[in-house]
């Protein structure tokens, strides 16, 4: 999970860097930003959060200037993507969404690594931990939830071609 993330990411803020104009690296940041702000639109958090990790990157914010509109989307997405209180707005986001959705993996994982690892079993007394129990059934279906719909889009060879050679 993380080193997908870390791949888009890193082939996201290369894709800027790498271009040899500043005519032309506006292009493509405002490309990618165009990209990630719809990803938010389709519930897709674990890409979307790649690019805005690639946008937010201070060696290609150096080299791009954003207009007021680009500021605002920018700013709208790290409001989402604020890591305080453990990404509480961004689990928000997840709660309220409707499926389709794709979730943030590393972020799930850790979740679930807590749940299973940070809580016990039982409790001083014996009796079952039923609390662990919820949070983890609450936890699994939103897992659940997020898988059950699929996305309502036609594949194209180009573009399953493409991701299936990415490298990063």
């Amino acid at each position: 999970f993380v080193n997908h993330f870390n791949s888009v990411s890193f082939w996201a803020s290369s894709l800027i860097l790498r271009r040899d104009s500043k005519d032309d690296r506006q292009r493509v940041y405002r490309r990618l930003l165009a990209v990630m702000e719809h990803l938010i639109k389709l519930n897709n958090f674990s890409s979307a959060f790649a690019l805005f990790a690639a946008l937010c990157k201070t060696a290609v914010r150096r080299v791009v200037n954003l207009t007021n509109k680009q500021e605002k989307i920018l700013a709208n997405s790290q409001t989402l993507m604020d890591s305080s209180e453990s990404y509480k707005n961004l689990r928000s986001a997840l709660k309220s969404a409707t499926p389709p959705l794709i979730a943030l993996s590393w972020s799930l994982y850790g979740r679930s690594t807590f749940l299973i690892h940070g809580n016990p079993d039982l409790l001083e007394s014996g009796h079952v931990n039923f609390t662990k129990r919820h949070l983890t059934y609450t936890f699994m279906n939103v897992v659940r939830t997020s898988q059950a719909v699929p996305y309502d889009i036609t594949p194209r060879d180009d573009v399953i071609t493409f991701f299936n050679n990415f490298s990063g």
